[in-house]
């Protein structure tokens, strides 16, 4: 009877602890469950509020603008380093066009404190889309703590410029400089040698060279005085100033600087250049009274009054973009950093990540014409090829339009994909061309024997097998291989322009070399076709789709559950705005 009583008294406790870890481990799941849920739907995004009639939309870009945000360092799929500050250029444009027809929106408030990073070419059409905002009748009121070359070339279509009392405005202008190794690396003992199909394509001349070749001289000379005109044009109509009293004020600054004592706000006032100087207080003023239309107050009082109603521009971004409906669409797909053969990493353009864009738009049943977004200096050619290949499939196979919208650079391997597409558009300030090839070996031999007494010896069945080792110099035979195989690439790489632009072999061998021309130039040689920006290309691609009514829908980095589970874990509200690109890649639409 005891033994029963213990039996049952001891299957009665085993089974509540059985239930007490049931319970606790569905609690448990249940809690993990929810911070997931919470992580993924609103710890990382913010919600922003409604958009309030007579609202001011603070335009607020930082860090760098760029074509698409870069991807963090990964080890084993996981993200290992945090976001740089990076700003998208559609993502401006984009709320620019929005805030142009949206009654609720005023007037814009351009705050360029945090700008520290943005090309020549993005700068003008970022300038462009303001302009063309401010013709809808609303003002722009510009602030920056000091104006350099691109932040006063975005600022110059506002109706008021500011400036910080220790502030300037500065524009240095454009200037190429680097490195020349070749001094050095001989008293390393090592051995560079250069394969190149033109004198002008000096990407990897400062390897062989203790300075800047003519060819190099005269090829800079030329394109940063066609982009350095450019400027000097767009900024004196904006100001409506003369260019050549414009130029002459900046080519003298320390001058005019020391005759204002020194104080470069002062200097930018009197010239014009700006329209009032923050000495506290006075950019609220003016807000108030220029965009929120209240009445004129001191400066020393208008720092009491109410903040007006203001919006951030992403947030604004976040509103304004909707869940797609079945409509139709013009994919943009991002083409940005060099190029490399397989998948890309930070501040690259894999070949695997672009083609994979491609097809995935092709196959998507809404897309009807693509546009491919280029800033890219160029890089491996056979990862160049791999899309070009690729877009020439979609056009001809899938009779879809490709338009190729340059960026700030579309250049050598860049130009290479964007002759197949059926349209090029690019900005004045754009870099492109650079038709031509070239190869770098570097090897240190000498500089292993004669520093760290090592000598890398050994026997191999072919003359090649020891071709890609550094530590051994590279003998005459293997030097004529790369010389073929530069000579073959390049080549090829002409008669591409000439068949796919229809120029004359005689052309295409006067235009290529290595020849760095601005977006200007090439459209008066017949390397590009119209100018115009990002907004011009979507356009362009609606009249090639033969539907003006084409939505937009981007094709950028996508990110599988997993990586934007981590993303949000590990770095929150910083992941936001990738985050958001994603979910626009998946389905949003403008």
């Amino acid at each position: 009877m005891r033994y029963r009583l213990r039996r049952q008294f001891n299957a009665f406790f085993h089974g509540m602890d059985i239930a007490r870890r049931v319970i606790l481990g569905i609690l448990f799941w249940a809690s993990l469950l929810l911070v997931v849920l919470l992580i993924l739907f609103g710890g990382g995004r913010r919600s922003p509020g409604g958009i309030r009639s007579g609202s001011i939309l603070v335009l607020h870009p930082f860090g760098s603008i760029v074509e698409s945000y870069t991807r963090p360092a990964t080890y084993q799929g996981l993200p290992v380093s945090g976001y740089p500050n990076e700003t998208l250029l559609s993502d401006l444009l984009d709320t620019l066009r929005f805030a142009a027809d949206d009654n609720r929106i005023v007037g814009v408030w351009l705050y360029l404190d945090d700008l520290y990073t943005v090309g020549p070419a993005a700068a003008g059409e970022l300038a462009e889309a303001l302009r063309e905002f401010r013709e809808s009748g609303k003002k722009i009121v510009a602030t920056a703590d000091t104006f350099n070359t691109s932040r006063y070339r975005i600022a110059a279509p506002a109706d008021l410029i500011v400036v910080d009392r220790l502030g300037e405005v500065f524009p240095t202008g454009y200037g190429y400089w680097r490195g020349y190794y070749a001094e050095g690396l001989e008293r390393l003992g090592a051995d560079a040698r250069l394969f190149r199909s033109g004198e002008s394509k000096t990407g990897a001349e400062n390897f062989v060279l203790d300075g800047m070749s003519e060819a190099a001289r005269r090829n800079e000379q030329r394109l940063l005085g066609d982009l350095w005109t450019a400027w000097l044009e767009e900024v004196s109509s904006d100001r409506d100033m003369d260019s050549g009293d414009l130029d002459e004020w900046i080519q003298n600054y320390d001058r005019y600087l020391i005759e204002s004592g020194g104080d470069g706000s002062a200097a930018a006032l009197e010239r014009g250049l700006v329209d009032a100087v923050e000495t506290g207080g006075v950019v609220e003023g003016i807000i108030e009274e220029q965009l929120a239309g209240g009445d004129s107050l001191p400066s020393e009082v208008s720092r009491y009054l109410p903040k007006t109603n203001r919006i951030d521009s992403f947030d604004y971004l976040m509103k304004m973009k909707g869940r797609p409906g079945n409509r139709d669409s013009v994919a943009v797909i991002p083409i940005s950093g060099a190029l490399v053969y397989g998948e890309g990493g930070a501040g690259t353009a894999g070949s695997v990540e672009i083609t994979g864009a491609i097809e995935r738009a092709r196959m998507n049943r809404d897309v009807k014409a693509i546009v491919l977004r280029i800033d890219n200096p160029g890089g491996d050619v056979r990862a160049g090829e791999e899309i070009r290949r690729t877009v020439e499939e979609t056009r001809r196979d899938w009779d879809m339009p490709v338009v190729a919208s340059m960026g700030d650079l579309a250049a050598s391997g860049g130009y290479w994909i964007a002759v197949e597409s059926d349209l090029i558009l690019t900005r004045r300030e754009t870099i492109t061309g650079s038709i031509g090839v070239y190869s770098l070996s570097v090897t240190f031999e000498q500089a292993l024997s004669l520093w760290l007494g090592i000598r890398i010896d050994g026997w191999g069945t072919t003359p090649w097998s020891a071709m890609a080792n550094p530590g051994r110099a590279l003998d005459e035979r293997a030097a004529a291989l790369y010389a073929a195989s530069v000579q073959d690439i390049d080549m090829m790489f002409r008669r591409l322009v000439s068949e796919k632009r229809n120029l004359g072999e005689d052309t295409v061998r006067d235009l290529a070399g290595g020849i760095p021309w601005s977006g200007k130039r090439a459209l008066e040689y017949g390397l590009a076709d119209r100018e115009g920006g990002l907004n011009d290309a979507v356009a362009a691609a609606r009249e090639l789709a033969d539907d003006t009514e084409l939505q937009v829908l981007y094709f950028d980095s996508f990110l599988d559950p997993r990586e934007e589970m981590l993303n949000r874990l590990m770095w929150g509200a910083s992941a936001q705005r990738r985050l958001f690109r994603s979910g626009l890649r998946r389905g949003y639409r403008n």
